[in-house]
């Protein structure tokens, strides 16, 4: 499941950028990961977040990106997805990950070399950004590595430019760790969860799109896929990917049936048409 702010001060950071580490130094010539992506979420992008190609046309569509815009997708990992997204708008894309392997492997891609893409390392909660340099800023299942989100969303907001949009990919929901009667399901609606209150905090206003069923259909394609690629998964030797995506599907799952998760598309400031 996606990581919100309890598992961030719950796992130690090194634990965290190991296994992105090890993910990314395999999934791109992973012929089991590329299956797996390609079935669930309609294109292998080598996702490990949650947005499949409907919902990333819903985050082109909100945050209205278009051919001039100067874009920053935050947390953008080997890249694959900021190279989908700038395709599709012709926008320049800017992506910022705080695992080396990732970077290096997305400076490869073709998009880099042309100068349609750059890609730098970075740290979520270490942000040290152009003001006004972003038309866009992008998070596209990141947001929950930062152990600070109003100084992170804070730090975004100087990095927009004026009249600049931002759009995040978000869920929020109990832990599987996390005792039932313990998660605060008043932290549930859109308007309540930590992201909306950091947005709020910084005064920004914004809209919210409702994925939560999108999310359970998708944990469900998820672990029925992924149990039909499992000897793939052995076989190239990365069981390690497989237990943590089938891990996340299950907890999605049992926390959407409990009415314990919900998943939103915030977009914030107003598209320019």
């Amino acid at each position: 499941m996606a990581v919100d702010p309890i598992r961030v001060l719950s796992v130690e950071l090194e634990q965290v950028k190991d296994f992105y580490e090890k993910y990314y130094a395999r999934v791109d010539s992973s012929k089991a990961h590329a299956a797996f992506c390609e079935k669930v979420f309609g294109m292998d992008l080598c996702q490990h977040g949650f947005a499949d190609l409907y919902q990333l046309g819903l985050l082109i569509e909100t945050t209205g990106i278009k051919a001039t815009d100067k874009v920053i997708d935050i947390g953008s990992g080997n890249g694959r997805i900021a190279e989908y997204l700038s395709g599709k708008t012709g926008a320049h894309f800017t992506g910022l990950d705080f695992i080396p392997e990732a970077v290096m492997k997305a400076r490869q891609l073709p998009g880099a070399r042309n100068g349609r893409l750059a890609f730098m390392e970075g740290d979520i909660n270490a942000l040290d950004l152009p003001r006004n340099e972003y038309d866009v800023v992008l998070s596209i299942d990141s947001i929950y590595f930062s152990t600070d989100y109003p100084a992170t969303i804070s730090k975004l907001k100087g990095a927009l430019r004026p009249r600049g949009r931002m759009g995040f990919l978000y869920s929020h929901g109990r832990e599987p760790w996390v005792p039932r009667d313990q998660f605060p399901k008043e932290t549930l609606p859109p308007d309540n969860t930590p992201l909306a209150q950091a947005l709020t905090a910084n005064g920004l206003a914004y809209t919210a799109v409702d994925l939560t069923d999108k999310d359970y259909e998708l944990a469900k394609a998820r672990k029925r896929v992924l149990s039909e690629l499992k000897e793939g998964f052995i076989e190239e030797d990365i069981l390690f990917v497989y237990e943590n995506r089938i891990g996340d599907a299950s907890g999605i799952l049992n926390a959407i049936e409990e009415g314990l998760h919900r998943r939103y598309l915030y977009s914030v400031g107003r598209p320019e048409h």
